[in-house]
């Protein structure tokens, strides 16, 4: 019986060897970049139900397009170019989500992972670089057709909102990355839609009407102005310094407001609610607004969250964005 017994615990014991040895095999490196540039089926569609209208329903419907951005800011956080060109590539060359949408939230989506896709690649293909490598035909092609599509979106022009100034920088990356002027042309004008709403205490009137997420709203209008103003730059254009420096009260009053919240209540008496990323991944502005002026009040701020990882953004912003600019 003891033998037995014995006996039963050598080959557990053999058998946790051999899993351990599995385990430790499966994380390496090797396995693990396999398992991030395996490709996932192209999307033709992205149409989801709205994000407010049925949580429940857009969670599940946006896990492929999510899980596809996951895998591609994987790649370009790693540092693996080939792995990063062969994810875009495939979905490039099926025209992915490039069908008709026949509601709203698709068009906010397929900008945003526009955006997101050519922030990752511009890790790679630099627009400060003139004579960086350029983008493989097919995704290039495949970028210019998202951003063009959300160019020309009434469902987002007709807004007026922070959805312009997120298509604004859709349009502007692309253009960057694509050394396309007109789309950055077109982004840079739809980022000064932006700037020129903002009011003199820096509030934007749009999104104060957001009730208990103006303060979360006016964080996420500020994403894509503090961007796009970066990315403008190197055309020569000081989109910082317009409206009298609107792009600076606005990020005044949101550092006011992650220093202390109350501080919002100055501009509407409704309490405030925050999404957990609304002060985590959505104050990635904060990298390249802080290497440009170096707001003292940022530096535990940012030392504190570091580092700042945003889906439509192409990833790790800290890495791509805090010791030098795109």
């Amino acid at each position: 019986m003891i033998a037995s017994s014995h006996m039963i615990v050598n080959r557990n014991g053999g058998f946790l060897i051999i899993l351990l040895g599995i385990a430790l095999i499966c994380s390496h490196p090797f396995f693990a970049r396999a398992d991030t540039c395996k490709v996932p089926p192209p999307i033709s569609a992205i149409d989801p139900p709205g994000f407010y209208d049925d949580p429940d329903g857009y969670s599940e419907a946006i896990k492929p397009l999510h899980g596809f951005i996951e895998r591609v800011n994987q790649a370009a956080d790693s540092g693996d170019k080939a792995c990063l060109l062969e994810l875009l590539n495939d979905w490039a060359r099926t025209n992915a989500l490039m069908a008709p949408i026949k509601g709203y939230q698709g068009y906010y989506e397929r900008s945003w992972a526009g955006t997101d896709f050519a922030f990752a690649l511009l890790r790679f293909f630099p627009q400060s670089k003139k004579d960086a490598p350029v983008v493989p035909p097919a995704i290039s092609r495949w970028l210019i057709d998202i951003a063009a599509s959300t160019r020309d979106a009434n469902a987002i022009n007709r807004l007026h909102n922070n959805l312009v100034y997120w298509a604004g920088l859709d349009l502007a990356a692309t253009g960057a990355l694509t050394k396309r002027s007109d789309l950055i042309d077109a982004g840079i004008a739809r980022a000064r839609e932006g700037i020129k709403d903002i009011q003199r205490n820096g509030t934007l009137q749009r999104e104060l009407k957001r009730g208990d997420r103006a303060l979360h709203y006016h964080n996420f209008a500020l994403i894509p102005l503090v961007f796009t103003a970066e990315l403008a730059q190197a055309q020569g254009v000081d989109l910082y310094s317009e409206n009298n420096g609107a792009i600076r009260r606005l990020a005044n009053l949101v550092i006011s407001a992650v220093l202390d919240q109350n501080s919002f209540s100055a501009y509407t008496s409704t309490p405030q609610q925050l999404f957990p990323w609304t002060f985590a991944g959505d104050l990635a502005w904060m990298e390249p607004y802080q290497a440009r002026f170096q707001d003292p009040r940022l530096v535990a701020v940012i030392a504190q969250r570091r580092p700042f990882i945003n889906p439509r953004l192409g990833g790790d912003v800290t890495a791509a964005w805090s010791t030098h600019r795109i």
